[in-house]
């Protein structure tokens, strides 16, 4: 464990940029003056003085608060600031693409720039061609110092003729070739640096792929504490977590950053804030449903509900750019779709409000669409719609065109459905049903027959509208139920170049291959229904009552329960059979210490080593089963909630919730 907790984090919290658009104001030469204020003075200056005040005391507290956290990260007093002598490395410009100079500390590993607060003064620098002097002063900032090598006035150079690059001196032409060769050798050539000391450092690829002691690295920062670890070390793909603290004493988490790798559903980072409950998820390209992100509370219920799914527009058939749920409302966001639509805005009833004669489903009710559309240059203004809003419990559908040039208002449309009765194939276009604002004056209105067919349009759009609306339901649902299996059983995807775990791999689809022969079935392990082999032991699988249901569920859960608990005493029984193999090698060393060999007892050292190591590791894997645990247990949960099997009893505990209402 690494403690620098007076180093900053090389992990900076990373937040989203809000680009804000600044509204140019125009001013007009016609504009309307604005209205008389009638208010107060007196009251609206003793009430700014109020809110000023609050301020104030908000600006005095937040400053007491950032002095306190100053003096408290404070480096102690030191006698010996400044006296200590200290080693690192100094990367300057001219190769291996390097743009600016630039410090490395050594113990650490971590690149500072020039102006770090780490270094008070260089006294010099060298490498395997020459040492230099610095001649500067070094009271004010490091990177105010010429680094130009090259410069005498500010480097004394402690070999003349070092590095032969840099030397102006051109031999005399008229000598031999190897003569000339021989004198530039001997006149130039001052220093041969000697060979290593130490043998060639030989790491295996198995102990160079673990990265760090027992493939696990913690390391305290400035209120941040890191943790390392190797890849395919944890269970569910975890490199490195980070979790921030409010204090310095590292005691209230704020947020909790995870990273991840080789993952099959493609999830690389999930940021956790601890405050506000919002969880974050972020995916690499290459998902079906195309999600890049996700973002939802952990303390939301059914009935206050906020959720985010972002998408990448261009691998998605339908252009969807992002897709924001909250309560009983569905916001969706397009980008460079064929139709010219970007905005749909959909308002769904509540359970409580429904409309009379309407039966409660498990699809909610739509009562409203709103739709935006993008400027079609191909169509005049007057005939491309820019709004459109389908008030469906209203039956009534709304237009608005898009402004002309050199036009201050904008051509509008209402249509009102004839009743329920007059709809079909025979429906009767009457002038009454439609009323509306034409812009341009000097073009005649449409005719019926126009409207007749602009109408006929609008029912066709409404109702291919409702069924992506129903389509996108169902992706978010199903996409919700994966989301369930991915947290519950992480899979891990193997390169075929990764020599530790490739064998498995192999072992692991041969195995698969057989277990599709033998059944004949073509399905993978994300597309498996894990309540299948509770509902064979049920003779009528299509009818299932609510108190078969409830069972199934319970039975269900607590055997996923039972392999928790069993893989947990398996993994425990692995532990204590690893430390009595230890214990009883330690044994055998003390008895045996006076009469091995040199050999014997560097093996022994070894297996001890391997040993260590192992204990290290089922400890590791025993308290990440147990925290992954509850989690698990959790989504298993809630993906037999959503089961289309058990949905009656979803509908059995509405029913309550209305009774219960009314």
């Amino acid at each position: 464990m690494n403690i620098m907790i007076r180093v900053d984090s090389p992990y900076p919290e990373i937040k989203e940029e809000i680009e804000e658009k600044k509204e140019e104001e125009v001013s007009h030469k016609y504009a309307l003056k604005p209205s008389r204020d009638l208010r107060s003075k007196f009251q609206m200056m003793m009430a700014q003085r109020i809110i000023d005040k609050e301020l104030e005391e908000k600006r005095k507290e937040k400053e007491e608060e950032l002095a306190r956290m100053k003096e408290e990260e404070a480096f102690p007093e030191d006698d010996l600031e400044g006296l200590r002598i200290h080693s690192w490395v100094l990367l300057l410009t001219g190769g291996r693409k390097i743009e600016e100079p630039c410090f490395i500390e050594p113990t650490t590993g971590m690149m500072h720039p020039l102006n770090t607060f780490a270094y008070n003064g260089i006294e010099s620098v060298w490498n395997h061609l020459n040492y230099w002097v610095n001649m500067q002063e070094c009271t004010d900032d490091l990177s105010k110092l010429d680094y130009n090598l090259k410069d005498v006035k500010n480097w004394e150079h402690l070999l003349i003729g070092e590095p032969i690059q840099w030397r102006l001196y051109k031999p005399d032409m008229v000598t031999e070739e190897e003569e000339t060769e021989r004198i530039k050798i001997y006149q130039e050539k001052h220093l041969d640096m000697p060979l290593s000391w130490s043998s060639q450092i030989e790491i295996p690829h198995e102990v160079l792929a673990m990265k760090y002691p027992k493939g696990v690295k913690k390391t305290w920062y400035k209120r941040t504490l890191v943790q390392n670890f190797a890849p395919y070390l944890q269970e569910d793909g975890l490199v490195t977590k980070v979790t921030r603290y409010k204090d310095f004493e590292c005691t209230v988490p704020t947020t909790i950053e995870d990273c991840y790798e080789n993952r099959q559903d493609k999830m690389y980072r999930v940021v956790a804030d601890l405050e506000s409950g919002k969880i974050e998820e972020y995916f690499k390209a290459g998902r079906e449903d195309c999600v890049i992100k996700h973002s939802y509370s952990c303390f939301d219920n059914e009935d206050n509900l906020t959720r985010l799914i972002e998408f990448d527009p261009k691998a998605r058939y339908d252009s969807l750019a992002s897709l924001f749920l909250e309560n009983d409302q569905m916001t969706e966001k397009y980008v460079d779709k064929e139709s010219r639509l970007y905005y749909r805005f959909v308002t769904y009833c509540k359970k409580i409000c429904l409309p009379p004669g309407v039966v409660e489903s498990h699809k909610r009710q739509i009562m409203n669409i709103i739709e935006k559309f993008h400027r079609n240059d191909n169509k005049p203004a007057t005939k491309d719609i820019a709004e459109r809003q389908f008030a469906i419990n209203d039956r009534e559908i709304h237009l608005r065109f898009h402004y002309d040039t050199g036009k201050v208002t904008a051509s509008t449309r209402t249509f009102i459905k004839p009743p329920i009765a007059e709809m079909g194939e025979g429906m009767k276009f009457y002038p009454d049903l439609t009323y509306g604002y034409h812009a341009d004056i000097k073009v005649e209105p449409p005719s019926n027959l126009e409207l007749f067919l602009l109408f006929q349009d609008q029912l066709k759009d409404e109702t291919k509208t409702i069924q992506q609306i129903r389509d996108l339901e169902d992706q978010v649902a199903e996409f919700l139920k994966l989301r369930n299996l991915e947290v519950a059983c992480v899979k891990l995807e193997v390169g075929l170049f990764n020599r530790e775990h490739n064998d498995q791999y192999k072992q692991g689809m041969l195995d698969k291959e057989n277990q599709e022969k033998q059944h004949k079935a073509k399905e993978t392990d994300q597309d498996v229904d894990y309540l299948q082999p509770y509902l064979e032991k049920l003779d009528d699988q299509t009818n299932i009552s609510a108190e078969q249901a409830a069972a199934l569920k319970e039975e269900c859960l607590n055997d996923f329960k039972n392999m928790l608990l069993q893989r947990a005493q398996v993994i425990q029984r692995q532990f204590e059979r690893a430390n009595e193999n230890l214990n009883r090698k330690t044994q055998w060393y003390n008895v045996m210490r006076d009469k091995l060999t040199s050999e014997e007892e560097i093996q022994y050292f070894e297996e001890l080593n391997h040993m260590n190591f192992v204990l290290q590791a089922f400890v590791e894997r025993l308290e990440r089963h147990r925290e992954l645990s509850y989690y698990r247990y959790a989504a298993m949960a809630r993906y037999l909630q959503s089961h289309p099997k058990l949905q009656i009893l979803n509908r059995k505990e509405s029913r309550v919730q209305t009774n219960i209402t009314q």
